[in-house]
């Protein structure tokens, strides 16, 4: 069923006449396209496209179909997602869902993430313990951060929408997860870096003195 909706919104888009084209994906990317071109590989359906980088250069990428949530020509969208079964999110759902990774992906700012794992990554290396324990302890908050995620109350507070709709709390839950992590893990290895030049240096001076 999933491939019959991916070939008639193939036929749909190639009759449009395009000027905006705008791409978005089930993780909430979003992409302003130049071009594009619908390719099949062994069976597997995907989009090649174009894309000009904020350096002006124009970048050739490929995408999955099945990655794909919509695409829209001049504001009017083609929706790929279709669920096969029960188990996965209704039509309405992952539409919530994906506006909501939209909004996280655009708004969300965890910079205590950054500033903690930076502090933790820093202070770790001046504990009196072995050296091999001392890296323990960044990697273990950094893990421990991994599942740490943007709490319900924060999501409504700022998102109104967001009120009794657990899908559209789930999808930002989803993506502000993974951005605490990724700010944990360069606050921390940012911070272990610039612990290791300063003991490398107190070392180097009491060597000289």
């Amino acid at each position: 069923m999933r491939l019959i909706v991916l070939n008639v919104c193939m036929i749909i888009l190639s009759l449009n006449l395009y000027s905006q084209i705008n791409l978005s994906l089930l993780n909430g990317q979003q992409k302003t396209l130049d071009s594009y071109v619908f390719r099949s590989d062994d069976g597997v359906e995907y989009v090649e496209f174009t894309f000009t980088k904020p350096n002006g250069k124009v970048k050739t990428s490929y995408i999955d179909c099945e990655s794909i949530y919509s695409l829209s020509i001049d504001g009017k969208d083609s929706v790929f997602y279709y669920p096969m079964d029960n188990e996965e999110f209704s039509l309405e759902q992952m539409s919530r869902v994906v506006n909501a990774r939209q909004l996280a992906i655009a708004d969300y700012k965890p910079w205590l993430a950054t500033v903690s794992g930076l502090i933790v990554g820093s202070a770790s290396l001046f504990i009196p313990l072995d050296p091999f324990t001392r890296l323990l302890i960044p990697v273990g908050y950094a893990i421990t951060m991994g599942f740490v995620k943007p709490p319900k109350s924060y999501v409504e507070k700022h998102y109104p929408q967001a009120v009794n709709d657990e899908w559209f709390v789930y999808g930002y839950q989803n993506v502000g997860r993974k951005k605490i992590f990724k700010n944990t893990l360069v606050g921390t290895l940012g911070g272990v870096f610039v612990s290791g030049v300063i003991v490398g240096t107190l070392y180097l001076v009491n060597q000289n003195n």
